[in-house]
């Protein structure tokens, strides 16, 4: 009926004001939180991994010793240095350098002083002196005159003086150091003789430099006497002012002694001969497109990879910059594709990361780990590039197996191995190299429940990838290169592709060992930072002698006893419906734990003693039953407990009304004829059950009390009794938040029915009402 007073298009403005527009199903998508947390993470993956894919696609794949299967060829035109020309060239200015000498300054000094102490055989008459030694230096009675005269001379300027007789002795050694004598086994040493050289003159006539140079035609060696003595008496010879009668006796005494006047200086000849080599300017050659750098077959040198890194330099420098911002768009755009695949899964099968940002930031993380490790490793060692990719994928999957599921874990192993495929620009057989290993390895991972499994689980992966690379190579390479390579510690010649082959598996087979140990090693940091727990560590948890055990069992009895009945049952139905039946086991034992702080006010303790909440109001016994919740949690923090197991603590109770203590507060209230308390306030505060293992720890917490109540819990009770309770909890919403599905319910029906019908199971009644004390005959037959 129309409202009166309002036109029809008013109405119709009322009516459109009131129900709002549908919006699009994409704008809706965008307006949920979990999705733009997906988009920023998709973009950040994008951007990061195409940062890090660009900038090793212009790092040279090669290494010291390759052995290249296919020729090299130049891409752009550039200049390098012609390494052979130039070390030729620089070994010839090398040994051109001449060889440096430093004097005999021992040999001058005695030099000097012997022909400085001739002077003192004018003192005594000649008849005195010793005929011998006269002999030994040639000395006439006219030569023994003249050094009288010297000896005595009073003119300074005149030829007879001792001034002019020192002057003689220094052009005397100055003659004499003017030539190279040198000692016979240094010489030989020399390759093919001394060659050019320079000596440092100890007495450089002025304006003349002490660095002389010589040729090797005016060297003489001590043991050629003949040259030995005519080189001295030329010295001799030369000095002109030196009377005759005295000559032959300078030159008996410069002779009588005569030892090497210059010794080779090899510090000085090296360190010259190396400014000459490294001054030598290189010898530069030009290189065009499509010329050949490294012949097929060949070795990889030092100079074959500093060609090959200047021919990289030069097709760097040449590409444009707008070249770099299209390549890293291009794999920007791929790797965010990828991401999107990565988000597309995540979102339809682990809600667990599509809910938790922190979870999608270590996802994201953990792929750029893996592509970091990948990026480095073969950086660092090239030659080990199949090795170093396996090893970094697989220990991607191992991770992600232990910390989410099977599933999971392959799909994650995928993802990394088109990312550093990718990457790496790598041929497909790496691919399926990687593959074999992530497959192998989460095949193995369904649990681990102990620290030698992880090194098996990559013992095997690696043998696998080792097949697989063995298989793959057989494909590929080519065996009819020439090259030879050595086969280390064994010292064997075999042919450079089955060696480089089998290299390469023996790298795979340990980088699946290396990951075993890796993990197994960050196992504890692992369960940490994801905030899982192993089955390891849950068979940790489950040792009875565990600390917080130990003190429930000796302060809280009952309860302990009532712990254990849950974990039996709780495993049980866990297994019927393919959970972790450990954790629940795990789970079940704690999660009372809060009791001890006030265990007598908790019927399982009170061993048919008074009830302490007899004494209470309802509303203060609801504040201790409440907070052994609460207790709990703080008790597990305390205790170090995993995340996973004090869920189980908080979430026993879930959100259920704590009904024996609210109907005697309603009935309070109506004998206080008042109003009946709210149901809210009697409940507890939760959580609810997040997983399906706590779901079934609430399930079975509330049966096994009233199982325990029960006066004659005959199988049918037993069954009628778990039936009542599911569908109580179910009607009450315990299970809204968790993945239990009502064909998981009764799967857990049957298996709880089951276990408590062993628990509670019939005894034959004897004569006398006394089941323990029949005879044996009646046990047996029973």
């Amino acid at each position: 009926m129309a409202t009166p007073g309002k036109s029809q298009n008013a109405r119709r403005r009322d009516v459109r004001r009131a129900v709002p527009r549908p919006r699009r199903a994409w704008h809706e998508a965008w307006r949920q939180r979990d999705v733009g947390w997906a988009a920023l993470f998709i973009l950040a993956f994008g951007v990061v991994a195409a940062a890090v894919a660009v900038s090793v696609r212009d790092r040279p794949g090669y290494y010291l010793g390759q052995t290249v299967a296919e020729p090299v060829f130049a891409r752009v035109q550039f200049e390098a240095i012609d390494i052979e020309a130039t070390d030729r060239n620089r070994d010839f200015a090398r040994r051109s350098e001449p060889l440096v000498f430093r004097p005999n300054r021992n040999l001058l000094s005695d030099v000097e002083a012997r022909l400085s102490g001739l002077l003192g055989l004018a003192d005594q008459p000649y008849e005195d002196l010793n005929q011998d030694y006269l002999g030994s230096v040639r000395l006439t009675p006219a030569g023994h005159e003249l050094l009288k005269r010297y000896a005595k001379g009073v003119d300074p300027d005149g030829p007879y003086s001792p001034a002019r007789w020192s002057d003689h002795v220094r052009r005397l050694t100055a003659n004499l150091f003017d030539q190279v004598v040198l000692d016979p086994a240094e010489y030989r040493q020399l390759t093919d003789g001394p060659g050019n050289l320079r000596f440092f003159h100890p007495l450089p006539r002025p304006g003349e430099p002490a660095e002389v140079p010589r040729s090797a035609g005016l060297v003489r060696v001590t043991d050629d006497p003949d040259r030995v003595r005519e080189l001295v008496e030329t010295v001799v010879v030369q000095v002109r002012e030196l009377p005759r009668e005295l000559r032959r006796t300078a030159a008996a005494v410069i002779l009588a002694d005569l030892g090497p006047t210059y010794f080779f200086d090899a510090d000085t000849t090296r360190q010259r001969r190396q400014a000459v080599f490294d001054a030598t300017p290189p010898v530069s050659v030009t290189y065009r497109p499509d010329d050949v750098l490294v012949r097929s077959g060949s070795r990889l040198t030092a100079d074959d990879l500093e060609l090959l890194g200047a021919e990289q330099a030069a097709l760097t420098a040449q590409r444009p910059v707008t070249r770099y911002a299209l390549r890293w768009l291009g794999a920007a755009g791929l790797l965010m594709l990828l991401g999107l695949g990565v988000w597309a899964y995540v979102f339809a099968y682990n809600r667990q990361i599509r809910r938790n940002p922190m979870r999608g930031l270590a996802l994201t993380g953990m792929l750029l780990l893996c592509q970091g490790i990948a990026v480095a490793l073969t950086g660092v060692w090239p030659q080990i590039a199949l090795g170093a990719v396996a090893f970094a994928t697989l220990l991607g999957a191992v991770i992600f197996a232990i910390v989410y599921d099977q599933r999971f874990a392959l799909a994650m192993g995928l993802a990394v191995t088109v990312l550093i495929v990718v990457s790496l620009r790598l041929p497909m057989t790496a691919a399926i190299v990687m593959m074999a290993g992530v497959v192998v390895a989460v095949a193995q991972l369904d649990e681990v429940r102990s620290r030698s499994k992880l090194v098996r689980v990559g013992l095997w992966s690696g043998v696998a990838m080792g097949l697989a690379t063995a298989v793959g190579g057989l494909a590929e390479r080519s065996f009819d290169l020439p090259s030879i390579w050595n086969v280390p510690l064994i010292g064997v010649d075999v042919s450079a592709q089955w060696g480089l082959l089998g290299r390469d598996a023996a790298y795979t087979v340990l980088s699946g060992f290396g990951v075993g140990l890796l993990v197994q090693g960050i196992l504890p940091g692992i369960e940490k930072i994801f905030h899982v727990t192993t089955a390891m560590t849950l068979r940790e948890l489950n040792d009875a002698g565990h600390p917080l055990l130990q003190r429930l069992a000796q302060e809280s009895a009952g309860t302990y006893q009532h712990s254990l009945r849950i974990a039996d049952m709780t495993e049980a139905a866990a297994d019927a419906v393919g959970a972790d039946g450990l954790l629940c086991r795990v789970g079940a034992m704690y999660h009372d734990v809060g009791k001890i702080n006030k265990p007598s006010y908790f019927i399982e303790n009170q061993g048919g003693g008074p009830n302490k909440h007899n004494k209470l109001s309802p509303a203060m016994s609801l504040l201790i039953i409440v907070g052994h919740v609460k207790d709990g949690v703080e008790m597990a923090r305390e205790y170090n407990l995993p995340p996973a197991v004090r869920h189980f603590i908080e979430s026993h109770h879930g959100t259920t009304l704590v009904e024996y203590f609210y109907h005697a507060a309603k009935q309070q209230k109506a004998a206080e004829d008042k109003a009946a308390p709210s149901e809210f306030e009697f409940r507890y505060p939760g959580p609810k059950p997040q997983t399906k293992e706590a779901a079934i720890m609430l399930l079975c917490d509330g049966i096994e009390g009233a199982a325990r109540a029960m006066d004659e819990p005959t199988a049918v009770r037993l069954e009628q009794l778990v039936h009542a309770m599911a569908n109580k909890r179910l009607m009450d919403g315990q299970f809204d938040e968790c993945n239990l599905t009502l064909r998981d319910l009764a799967r857990v029906e049957a298996a709880v029915t089951k276990t408590l019908c062993a628990v509670y199971h019939s005894r034959i009644k004897y004569p006398g009402g006394k089941k323990d004390e029949a005879p044996a005959e009646a046990k047996a037959s029973a």
